[in-house]
């Protein structure tokens, strides 16, 4: 074999690694993404200005790789041209160059690197940093007209092409979380802790208030030995306190101040005396706005107001650190549970539990438009009001109005049928 034949060959090869190399490293890069090449930082001290690099320059970094594989693969084509027309003469022989070179390329250099890059990317990356180190000095002009060239184009088009934020968006946050609880890599738990802290910035406080209809309030003229009373009964720390009627909110009410003037023996005095200036926040503000406000502001309930100004509900700060952590019970709670799972397929719902947290427990879509509890999805099937007893179904569900208070649906019963109803509607008295 003549020398000149053993260095086209060994040129061809050396094309062909840098082609596995470049198909490798991008794959790698595009895998791991930017979260991943920050954590790899810290896990990878001895190489941490690399992946810091790399991070801040990941659109840089593919241009590299792309670029590098485009130049070896075309450089591996003539040279194997060469080669096969040197023994078997122009036409045959080139027709063989492209059938063997588009083989060897498209499985050895493509897709056996990147599946490879795909279930090692972490170990691919690590030994990738510096030859790509290495290719960012060396190919640097070729990279900077192409990107340059790139930007042109895309200002001709009326194209951003610029990655500005490679990190991944909420909604790809949602997906690695629930498939990561469903692997097992996360305890469900800890998946619906770190889903409320996705969702809270997307939740309005009208949806996690204590309505109106349910608040514990007392009027202004209201006694202290009155209110005592009320503190025991309800169980509650601090009572909103009204002038009249409820959507005069005059001020809150807490028990600990009451314990002064009752010590003096002031039982006969009204409450207006030691009651504090309430915070009022409308019923569309986000759940992570309030949070913000009730700390900045040091108050832990807040009256929650509609668009008329009128008394909508509450909401304390365990209402919302309950959206993230799921509820918060303490000695004084004797609360039956949002869906209690009677037997199989049977659940109790408390009337007021948000559709969308019903539409997880029970792994089902309950979808409203002008509709948010499970009371008012009763409500809205059955057309009026509801006797005790009588049933509506949607979807595979039978749903039951079980207490009915003052034309209060409290709580209903679901119950998964069978066959599911090729329609939604009232089915009468169950």
């Amino acid at each position: 074999m003549s020398s000149d034949l053993a260095g086209s060959i060994g040129l061809l090869l050396l094309f062909l690694v840098f082609s596995f190399f470049f198909s490798a490293a991008e794959t790698s890069i595009t895998a791991a993404g930017k979260v991943k090449l920050k954590v790899m930082e810290n896990t990878h001290p001895e190489r941490k200005k690399g992946f810091s690099w790399l991070a801040a320059n990941v659109q840089r970094a593919m241009s590299i790789t792309l670029v590098g594989n485009n130049v070896v693969n075309i450089a591996a084509s003539s040279v194997a041209t060469v080669l096969f027309t040197r023994f078997l003469g122009p036409q045959k022989g080139s027709l063989t160059a492209i059938a063997v070179m588009t083989t060897v390329v498209v499985i050895f250099c493509e897709i056996l690197p990147k599946n490879i890059a795909i279930a090692h990317k972490e170990s691919v990356l690590y030994h990738s940093l510096p030859l790509l180190s290495f290719f960012n000095v060396v190919l640097w002009p070729v990279v900077y007209l192409v990107q340059s060239a790139i930007w042109i184009i895309g200002r001709v088009l009326g194209l951003k092409l610029d990655t500005l934020n490679t990190f991944v968006s909420r909604e790809d946050l949602e997906v690695i979380v629930n498939e990561s609880g469903e692997s097992g890599a996360i305890e469900e738990d800890e998946r619906k802790m770190i889903s409320g802290v996705i969702s809270f910035e997307g939740t309005r406080v009208s949806e996690v208030m204590v309505a109106r209809t349910d608040m514990t309030a007392m009027s202004s003229d209201t006694t202290m030995a009155e209110a005592s009373e009320i503190f025991l009964q309800s169980g509650h720390s601090r009572v909103p306190v009204y002038e009249k009627e409820l959507d005069r909110i005059t001020g809150m009410l807490y028990v600990k101040d009451l314990l002064k003037p009752l010590s003096m023996g002031a039982f006969g005095d009204s409450v207006a005396s030691v009651q504090r200036k309430p915070l009022f926040i409308p019923e569309t503000l986000k759940t992570d706005e309030a949070f913000d406000l009730m700390k900045k502001s040091r108050i832990h309930i807040a009256i929650v107001v509609d668009e008329y100004g009128g008394t909508a509900g509450l909401v304390s700060l365990e209402d919302l650190l309950e959206e993230i952590v799921g509820d918060i019970q303490d000695e004084y709670d004797d609360e039956m549970p949002d869906v209690l799972e009677e037997r199989e397929g049977v659940y109790l719902v408390q009337g007021y539990v948000n559709l969308d947290e019903l539409s997880e427990t029970l792994v089902y879509p309950f979808e409203f438009e002008d509709v948010d509890t499970a009371a008012g999805m009763l409500l809205s099937l059955k057309g009026n009001f509801p006797d005790e007893g009588e049933s509506v179904s949607y979807g595979p569900w039978r749903m039951t109005a079980v207490e009915v208070v003052e034309h209060r649906i409290l709580q209903v019963r679901m119950e998964r049928m069978a066959d599911e109803p090729k329609e939604a509607g009232a089915d009468g008295n169950a």
